[in-house]
This record gives structure tokens, C-alpha cells and sequence, in this order.
């Protein structure tokens, strides 16, 4: 019995073949650099994919890190625009004599006057004026800013000065949101460097090995014929 099984198994190796499928692309990144890969995602999302030969993937991280650029810049313009418009806005109509600060700006927002508004109010904010407010809380007048900068909206009694502070306040709003849109888009722009190089090195984990470390199968198929064993062998 064993002689005969000796045989038939010798006769089956003689007429059998063998036949290796390989997936290519478990190996096609082998030649390539990761940190490479990891550079270029970093300089630019998508450059990494597309350095390991991922195209598919480059599209969405480039136009994604180009629309957040647009958004970045525009947003950063257009707050600066605002605190010009507000600062030139204060000085032809509270007469304000400090630079262009933002935060000089919201503190002249916060205050109709420094130095005590011009015509008394019928019933005066405990904290329209900046010098006596710092003198309530315990600091010095021009602890913070110098004597030399002066503003006055004017009484809030009169409509047309409570209206141009805030218009003021307005504009100082605008900006505020610009500015949080501009700090929304460069952290954005950062994590989109991240995904990507985090994506990069996923990719060539999965395409730069050179070992066979899928499962073996073999599929043991007969010709029509009958006349040998066809052996498939999947990695």
C-alpha cells in the first residue's frame, strides 16, 4: 500500500505545475524612501500619495490644502481691512489720537470716553469712562495707556453718537470673526499635513514589503484531459 501511494504521489509531482500569483503591489513602493514620502505630504498634502504612486488619492488632499489657502489669506486681509476701517472710524468720530492697536481698539469699544465724556448723561455708566474705571480698580490712569491717547463718542443721551459706537463695535465684530476664520484655516492647513503624511506611511507600509507574509493556498485543479494536476499557490 505504501509503495503505491509512493508512486501515485511521484506521478503527480512529475506531472503537476506549479504556478506562483504574486500581488504586485505588496512591493511596488520597495524602492522608494518613506521619510521621502513623509517630506513631501508635509511640504505640500498629496505629494506623498503621489510619490508612492497613489494618484487617486492626490486630488482631494491638493484642492482641500489649496481652498484653505484662499480661506486663510482672504480671511487675513479682510481683518485687517476691518481694524483700518474701525481705527480710521474712531478718530473722525471720537477724535481717538493712538495708532492703529487692536487692542486699543476693543478697550476704545469698551469706553465712550478717556477722560470723561463731553456733556454729562442724564444717568451715566458706572464704566463709560476709562480713567475712572482704572481708578476703581486700584491702577494708575496711564498704567496701561499713555495720557496721550484720548477718544470721546459723545453722551449716550444723544442717539447719533450711540450710533457710531456701534458701528464701531460693528466693525470690531467683523474682524473678530475674520480673525477666528483665519485661525480655523491654519489649523486646518496643519491637519491636512498631517492626514496626509499619516496616509503616506500607511501606503508604504502596505507597498515596500518584498516577503510573502500572506497566507498559502494551494487549488489543486486537474487538466480536462486528465494528464497532469494543476497547482495554483496564493500568497
Amino acid at each position: 500500500m505504501r509503495i503505491i501511494l509512493a508512486i501515485l504521489l511521484a506521478s503527480v509531482a512529475a506531472f503537476s505545475q506549479i504556478v506562483v500569483s504574486v500581488d504586485e503591489n505588496v512591493y511596488k513602493n520597495s524602492d522608494k524612501n518613506v521619510f521621502l514620502a513623509v517630506g513631501a505630504s508635509a511640504l505640500l498634502p498629496g505629494m506623498g500619495e503621489l510619490y508612492l504612486n497613489e494618484k487617486k488619492l492626490v486630488r482631494p488632499f491638493v484642492w482641500t490644502d489649496l481652498a484653505l489657502w484662499v480661506a486663510a489669506i482672504s480671511s487675513y486681509v479682510v481683518g485687517d481691512r476691518y481694524v483700518t476701517s474701525a481705527h480710521n472710524y474712531a478718530v473722525r468720530h471720537a477724535g481717538l489720537t493712538g495708532n492703529k492697536n487692536v487692542s486699543l481698539l476693543n478697550t476704545v469699544g469698551s469706553y465712550r470716553s478717556r477722560s470723561g465724556v463731553f456733556g454729562q448723561n442724564s444717568s451715566p455708566d458706572m464704566n463709560e469712562d476709562y480713567n475712572q474705571a482704572m481708578l476703581r480698580s486700584g491702577k494708575k490712569v496711564d498704567e496701561e495707556l499713555s495720557n496721550d491717547i484720548q477718544w470721546d463718542w459723545g453722551s449716550s443721551d444723544n442717539p447719533e453718537s450711540s450710533k457710531h459706537i456701534d458701528e464701531f463695535k460693528s466693525r470690531m465684530r467683523h474682524y473678530r470673526v475674520s480673525r477666528i476664520v483665519f485661525q480655523v484655516s491654519v489649523g486646518a492647513l496643519i491637519l491636512n499635513r498631517v492626514v496626509s503624511m499619516l496616509d503616506a506611511v500607511r501606503i508604504y507600509r502596505a507597498t515596500s514589503t518584498k516577503s510573502f507574509s500572506s497566507r498559502v493556498q494551494f487549488e489543486p485543479e486537474f487538466y480536462q484531459d486528465g494528464g497532469a494536476l494543476l497547482m495554483n499557490v496564493k500568497f
